[in-house]
């Protein structure tokens, strides 16, 4: 078993500030009071392939080097004595790395995945700076992977993959011996609460709570209704995961797209909101969608929590796809533009929003994490869909079993990462859709995406929803 070094390096320099947090610091603290006692649980862990050239110490002055530049990283949270929120910068600081040693006969996956593990079940205290840890992995003296565990009040995904592109950058920099890369020009936390607190972001609040208030009128009370009209028996959620691999939905998605005159993501989430309305029995579909909140070019580049998750209410009504999938994009630009808002403000309007102490379940989660939204040019596009070949391709679609943990009801994350290939990975309460339900929620999505661009989805659609209306449930692929 390889064996670690744990290094615990002094820091200092920098500037010491206590402001009040931002909506999105106080956003994440609110899941995370929800998610207590696990308060690992919005801990994120990632890793950064390297080129096996310098030496441990060489990524121990890059991590010191990160936190020098980031204000977020060396930033605790604790409540003042009125009761609110604060993010404290430190101007010093101690950070932790490990260093692992790999054995001739041992991989780099089974490292990350027994350290991952491990700080799975090492939660930080949100007022203790830095909360963040690192870790490298030697092999043939040389590191071939660092990475770090940091928790979601101090970055979110645009985040994660910024540090990892500078890590590369400082590294490649130092072991040739050039002047390191400066840092990108980016607001930091502290001015961005300034910013919300100014009359421009009073401004800003104000209309996202209007947008809010418009999106709950017309949101479905739930789109989970107890099953055989059973209240919430369990003492306690159990959730199940599956991704799904899929080449016809790569396939599919950019033809949908130039055909409707949409995003490749409102595609997806046209035909996902299409499934769950009709699963429901619901005329519109109220989901959260996460939202990167960088605009704003002065935090293109800022290391540091600018999520939201706002919703979007999508009518479903209408005799073509395309003017459900044209409504959605409209929608989807509308919520994207309301991203900074209250997350308190809108905490009551959501327990009201029919009526008093009667709350609207938004408990459904569509994140679209790709990197690559771009169309590939239309002749590319039309042969890749020629003939057969959307068919042929669902043979070779993969549905399994997946780590992936969230707290909401449905979370549906849709990523890249395998060339040719989309992946949608679906955690979903066992109270709202069972193991193999969540199996055939993903192969239902890929086979009205491949029916939709047959030109045969509409009518598929309409008759698996009478279907499930008279007792027939739906069908699994």
């Amino acid at each position: 078993m390889a064996e670690f070094v744990r290094y615990c390096t002094p820091l200092s320099g920098g500037r010491a500030v206590t402001a009040p947090a931002t909506c999105a610091q106080r956003h994440i603290w609110n899941l995370m009071q929800r998610q207590l006692p696990d308060a690992a649980f919005y801990d994120v862990c990632y890793w950064v392939p390297l080129s096996g050239h310098g030496t441990a110490q060489d990524l121990l002055d890059v991590f010191a080097e990160l936190l020098r530049r980031h204000e977020s990283l060396r930033t605790s949270f604790h409540r003042d004595a009125g009761g609110s929120l604060v993010q404290q910068v430190t101007d010093s600081a101690e950070f932790e790395t490990e260093v692992w040693t790999l054995t001739r006969d041992e991989d780099a996956d089974s490292v990350l995945h027994t350290w991952q593990s491990r700080m799975r079940h090492t939660p930080f205290e949100p007022a203790r700076a830095p909360l963040i840890r690192f870790m490298v992995i030697v092999a043939d003296g040389a590191p071939v992977f660092a990475a770090y565990c940091v928790s979601h009040l101090v970055v979110d995904l645009t985040s994660l993959r910024l540090l990892a592109d500078e890590v590369t950058r400082l590294l490649d920099a130092r072991v040739a011996g050039r002047p390191l890369p400066p840092a990108a020009p980016a607001r930091q936390l502290v001015e961005q609460a300034e910013l919300e607190h100014s009359p421009r972001g009073r401004a800003l609040l104000k209309r996202a709570r209007a947008y809010w208030s418009r999106q709950l009128a017309s949101a479905p009370a739930t789109l989970f209704p107890p099953r055989n009209g059973a209240g919430g028996g369990l003492a306690a959620a159990v959730r199940y995961s599956a991704g799904m691999e899929s080449r016809a939905v790569a396939l599919a998605v950019p033809l949908l797209a130039r055909r409707w005159r949409v995003s490749t993501s409102v595609v997806l989430l046209t035909v996902v909101a299409q499934l769950l309305g009709r699963r429901a029995g619901t005329p519109t579909c109220a989901l959260r969608l996460l939202a990167a909140n960088r605009s704003d070019p002065e935090l293109h580049a800022t290391i540091g929590n600018l999520h939201s998750e706002v919703a979007v209410t999508i009518g479903l009504e209408g005799e073509r796809i395309e003017e459900v999938a044209r409504r959605a994009f409209a929608e989807c630009t509308a919520a994207y533009a309301n991203g900074l808002y209250d997350p308190d403000e809108v905490a009551e309007l959501i327990a009201s929003a029919h009526g008093p102490g009667v709350p609207i379940d938004l408990s459904y989660c569509f994140n679209d994490v790709r990197l690559e939204h771009t169309l590939p040019p239309e002749a590319e596009d039309r042969a890749a869909v020629s003939g057969a070949a959307l068919r042929a391709a669902m043979a070779d679609t993969v549905v399994a079993p997946d780590e992936f943990e969230e707290g909401e009801t449905f979370f549906l994350v849709i990523d890249d990462e395998i060339p040719g290939r989309i992946r949608l990975v679906l955690n979903a309460d066992h109270r709202a859709l069972t193991p193999s339900e969540v199996h055939g929620f993903l192969y239902d999505v890929e086979r009205s995406l491949v029916e939709y661009a047959e030109g045969t989805g509409q009518q598929a659609m309409e008759e698996r929803g009478a279907a499930a209306a008279g007792g027939l449930g739906r069908s699994l692929s």
